[in-house]
């Protein structure tokens, strides 16, 4: 095939193929499942996670892949009650949608916490880097979860 010809015929195709892009519906649009089993239509799927923590004992409770933030939340505030000897004192402290969270936490001598703070990210290293450097001098990695992205 000579070049104007070659050009016409490579122009003819793409045309067609942009074409049909605009008349056949994509993919993008996806179902997902929801927690409680049923099926849902989402442009963005967007998943919850939780961490939930108890002053009194250290006790953590984490949650990942909710459909919503106040599930994620009652489930690691549920988690961090099983775990604790004083379930009282759990507290969900935050919540994160589609990526990473990370607990660092400074102990006291009586095995209480003496401070606590959280770093959002991506990915969980990042997180824990963030939660380490706003908590400062001593403390250390507690807990961490990630949702699906």
């Amino acid at each position: 095939m000579s070049g104007p010809l070659r050009s016409l015929i490579g122009g003819s195709i793409l045309a067609l193929a942009l074409l049909l892009s605009l008349l056949i519906p994509t993919a993008g649009v996806a179902g997902t499942v929801s927690d409680q089993g049923s099926s849902s239509v989402s442009a963005v799927r967007r998943y919850y996670g939780a961490l939930a923590l108890s002053r009194a004992d250290g006790a953590v409770g984490w949650s990942y892949d909710y459909r919503t933030k106040a599930k994620a939340g009652r489930a690691a505030l549920r988690e961090c009650k099983k775990a604790s000897a004083t379930p009282w004192s759990c507290r969900k402290i935050v919540w994160v949608r589609n990526g990473c969270v990370a607990l660092a936490v400074r102990w006291n001598d009586n095995g209480t916490i003496a401070r606590y703070a959280w770093g959002v990210a991506r990915n969980k290293a990042p997180a824990y880097r963030k939660a380490l450097n706003k908590c400062g001098y001593g403390c250390k990695r507690r807990a961490w979860t990630c949702t699906t992205r």
